[in-house]
């Protein structure tokens, strides 16, 4: 049953038709117009937004997926107490109960199938996960999937407990084919499709600021409205597993010797097209080349894409892992 604030804040983050948003904390913060600096679970180093979405550690250099909530309620001990409450309506796609299996401890990820783009959400380091929680079973917003904590593979103090919170996409539902045969991994891939090398996410506070500013008419225009850093051509008549998965990010026909698949600086597949007429010389060989990036891009610290050599821009091989993986 979803709880009082649970329900207190779906109330005041619907703005749009197409879904309840629900914060996925007891925290008020947010729904009071609180700043960030107020909810957010800032890291060891202390410095306010270390807890909020992109270059924002380490002095630009490490990136961060999600962003971390901070606990409204601790136990005697230090322990959080909060509750954590599933984003929006979803299906349970992946369930770890395991601490130390993975750097997100334990966590849950639903996926949305009802919106446009069936995006998911995670939510890790939790202390506990509800019992009954099952992969397959259907959850409402506001539904509880456990308590907050810090478990992980590393060690996270009492006073950093938190949630970490992501939403976003997935590159492929045949991972482990990228894994295990282009990547030749050696580690036990435990987690499928829901390993987090496969999934890519965005600004959470963002979209829930613009979701609550009426701003989010869907999760396709929403996606599609975020800056494009760069566009990589991929000269393939392969239909990318990711164009499956999220046809509604796909403009034009499924017919043509390329792909042209635009990124966020973070490497998030806004949306594909496909290309016809290009170069004939290319076609078919699966090589890939940029054909427009924002130069201001160019010298980032953290997650780079692209680089610049005398005159001409390359893809790293982080942004070539990216694109491998839509074509597992």
């Amino acid at each position: 049953m979803r709880s009082f604030w649970a329900s207190l804040f779906a109330v005041l983050l619907v703005c749009r038709s197409f879904a309840d948003i629900v914060w996925p904390t007891p925290s008020k913060g947010f729904a009071l117009g609180q700043p960030p600096e107020t909810f957010l679970q800032p890291t060891a180093g202390g410095k306010p937004l270390s807890g909020a979405f992109g270059d924002v550690r380490n002095n630009g250099y490490r990136f961060h997926e999600g962003i971390d909530i901070r606990p409204e309620r601790r136990d005697r001990r230090g322990e959080a107490l909060d509750d954590i409450y599933a984003a929006m309506d979803g299906v349970v796609s992946c369930v770890n109960r395991v601490s130390g299996n993975s750097g997100y401890g334990r966590y849950v990820v639903l996926t949305h199938t009802d919106e446009d783009v069936a995006v998911y959400t995670l939510y890790a380091h939790l202390s506990e996960i509800d019992a009954s929680l099952r992969r397959g079973d259907r959850v409402s917003a506001g539904a509880r999937l456990g308590r907050m904590g810090r478990s992980a593979q590393y060690a996270i103090g009492k006073a950093q407990s938190h949630l970490h919170f992501e939403i976003g996409l997935a590159s492929s539902m045949n991972f482990d084919k990228w894994y295990y045969a282009s990547k030749k991994f050696k580690t036990k891939n435990r987690f499928g499709n829901y390993n987090g090398i496969n999934l890519t996410g965005f600004d959470p506070l963002a979209f829930f600021y613009a979701a609550r500013a009426g701003k989010v008419d869907s999760m396709a225009g929403y996606i599609k409205s975020l800056p494009t850093a760069f566009v990589v051509r991929v000269y393939t008549s392969a239909i990318p597993d990711f164009a499956k998965m999220y046809p509604n990010l796909v403009e034009g026909p499924l017919e043509g010797e390329a792909w042209d698949i635009y990124f966020t600086w973070y490497a998030l597949p806004q949306k594909l097209r496909r290309v016809s007429g290009a170069d004939a010389a290319k076609s078919g060989s699966g090589s890939m080349e940029i054909v427009s990036y924002n130069p201001d891009e160019i010298g980032r610290k953290c997650r780079v894409m692209v680089v610049e050599r005398r005159g001409r821009v390359y893809a790293t091989t982080t942004l070539i892992d990216a694109v491998k993986k839509l074509f597992p």
